[in-house]
Order: structure tokens, then C-alpha cells, then sequence
């Protein structure tokens, strides 16, 4: 675990259908993205009914972690990443507490989601 800085947040359309989010972490002087395409897209334009509400839930784990009240203000917030090949796959405050792991945090939600459902036996 490594602290960053965040340098930017952004909000993106992806494939006139779709919606992300990323932070732009410098962590000694290499700079990473935490969030957007690679990681989760929130459903067709923008997140229909029966989708989870990924961006939602993205944009405020970001700020909960960060202890702030809007998105903009997470720049130069600093925060740990947690790095693997290359890839921040969690961060948390700079003390080491409440960890966020996008993948790991959303691939419960589509568990659950699935399970509620009626259609626990689906494989993801």
C-alpha cells in the first residue's frame, strides 16, 4: 500500500451508451486510474430501472473515504492505493480504513441482485 494524491476525478460517457467514473491517483510520481471503463460501466444511457446504480455507488464510496462533501472536492485529497501489476484495485483513507475494492464491492452487488432475483444458480 501506497499513498497517492488525487489529481483529477472525471465522469465520462463511454460508447454513447454508457457512464463511468475515474480517479486520477499520483502515487511517487507515477500516475494511475482508479475507477472508469476497465473497472464498471453503469448500464445503457446512463442506468436503466433494474440496474444497480453503479456510478451512485462509485461517486460515493470516493467520498465517503475521502470525508468530503462533493465530487470535485476529492482533488488533492490523498488516500492509500492498494496496487497490483500495475492496477490500483482498492483505496482507502490515508489511516488504512475503509477499503474500496470497485470489482470486488460490485461483483456483491450483482451477486445479490441475482440472488434476489430468483436466479441464484446463474454463473457470473
Amino acid at each position: 500500500m501506497e499513498v497517492g494524491t488525487i489529481k483529477a476525478v472525471h465522469i465520462y460517457i463511454h460508447e454513447e451508451k454508457y457512464v463511468t467514473a475515474e480517479l486520477e491517483l499520483n502515487v511517487k510520481g507515477a500516475n494511475y486510474s482508479f475507477g472508469g471503463t476497465s473497472t464498471f460501466l453503469s448500464g445503457p444511457q446512463g442506468g436503466d430501472a433494474g440496474d444497480a446504480p453503479y456510478l451512485a455507488r462509485f461517486i460515493f464510496r470516493c467520498m465517503q473515504i475521502c470525508g468530503v462533501e462533493t465530487f470535485e472536492s476529492l482533488k488533492s485529497h490523498k488516500v492509500l492505493a492498494h496496487i497490483v501489476d500495475g492496477e490500483v484495485i482498492a483505496i482507502a483513507n490515508v489511516a488504512g480504513q475503509n477499503w474500496f475494492n470497485v470489482r470486488q464491492e460490485f461483483d456483491t452487488i450483482r451477486k445479490e441482485k441475482l440472488t434476489n432475483s430468483g436466479h441464484s444458480n446463474l454463473i457470473l
